[in-house]
């Protein structure tokens, strides 16, 4: 599954958190911005898809394969000490 949007090429791709065993491998602890927007303190586990704050965080499917959560979560997260660098994530279907 994912979810399909319109990309600025005139065409549609398929968002999908890819599925597997990773590991924190890198983070930022501001603001990151890249070709695709800002990201919130991301906490990067694959490529470029990251678990990151965001100020919109729908109930469905609607990044182009991050782990969305609230800005507050994300500062929480970064506060606290369940997810420092080489934490295992586990992404599932």
């Amino acid at each position: 599954g994912g979810y399909s949007y319109a990309t600025g090429h005139g065409y549609s791709t398929l968002a999908v958190t890819p599925t597997g065993t990773y590991h924190v491998y890198y983070q930022v602890d501001k603001w990151d911005i890249g070709p695709l927007g800002g990201l919130y303190r991301p906490k990067y586990f694959s490529g470029g898809i990251a678990v990151h704050g965001s100020y919109s965080v729908p109930p469905q499917p609607a990044s182009h394969g991050c782990v969305r959560i609230s800005l507050a979560a994300m500062d929480w997260l970064w506060k606290s000490p369940y997810i420092p660098m080489g934490t295992r994530v586990v992404v599932y279907q």
